[in-house]
């Protein structure tokens, strides 16, 4: 499980740090990127995806008709993320080429915006099972956020949480729990994190199962449902997603009465968008 597929930022180019710059006599306009993605986002409330692989593929046809290269990779940053949550690879990986063949040539790379897009990348390469291939993407940009962002910024602990799934899957089971609990510490100094937490304690859950270490994995188990029934937290299309991705694995190891709140619990709240 992805802590990208829950946590993602809302467009990554648009934080108020320019880094490209058109040319006047190439670029022949913009997309309105900001409104694409809330009209992307009223979608995956409702849980309409289908929608959204058309709206993202319309809109980046308009970007490079018009050579909006900022717009070309903010769509195919929401499309890296967008195609690893419906497990389309073949899409997913075409976009991450695109995208990453688009950061080295606008050299964006070094910079918090170009990182994040590449901490997108690395996620949706590890999803897709090249978790070798992801791991010195997650290094470049674990260069960036250690040198550009506050120490308890969440966005680290989203890396942490992605560079911790990808170490599982190469065999790494000692270096990926450090992570999780530096993913963690973040987390709970930062307010509205319960989705997040939760969905760690999950990760955790699996990567002591490797090793067959019942206690921890209850406690975590027994964690990850305080977090997620949660009173702070608000019963929206984000936290359906985050229910109907940890309910089945509270099925995998034997919480069906959990599993089947969870599901519940997304099925109406996805009803009621």
């Amino acid at each position: 499980m992805d802590k990208l597929d829950y946590l993602e930022p809302t467009c990554p180019l648009c934080d108020g740090k320019k880094f490209y710059e058109p040319d006047a006599d190439d670029a022949k306009g913009s997309i309105p990127l900001n409104r694409i993605i809330e009209k992307e986002d009223s979608l995956l409330e409702s849980n309409q995806t289908e929608k959204v692989s058309e709206l993202l593929s319309y809109w980046l046809k308009e970007a490079e008709q018009l050579n909006d290269k900022k717009g070309v990779l903010g769509i195919l940053s929401e499309q890296i993320g967008h195609y690893r949550k419906i497990g389309d690879s073949a899409n997913g990986l075409a976009a991450v080429e695109y995208g990453l063949k688009l950061i080295e040539e606008l050299s964006i790379q070094n910079n918090v915006s170009g990182a994040t897009i590449l901490l997108n990348c690395a996620t949706t390469l590890k999803s897709f099972g090249k978790a070798s291939e992801s791991i010195p993407i997650y290094e470049k940009v674990s260069k960036v956020y250690e040198t550009e962002l506050p120490p308890n910024d969440k966005r680290k602990a989203g890396l942490y949480n992605n560079m911790a799934l990808a170490l599982v899957d190469i065999g790494e089971y000692k270096q990926a729990e450090q992570f999780y609990y530096k993913a963690i510490a973040i987390l709970n100094e930062n307010e509205n994190s319960e989705n997040e937490i939760a969905i760690t304690y999950m990760n955790l859950a699996h990567l002591y199962d490797s090793n067959e270490e019942i206690e921890k994995i209850n406690d975590c188990l027994t964690k990850a449902i305080k977090f997620l029934n949660s009173t702070n937290i608000e019963r929206n299309g984000y936290h359906a997603y985050v229910c109907s991705k940890c309910a089945p694995s509270f099925g995998y190891f034997g919480y069906d009465i959990v599993k089947n709140m969870l599901e519940k619990r997304a099925k109406e709240i996805y009803e009621r968008n």
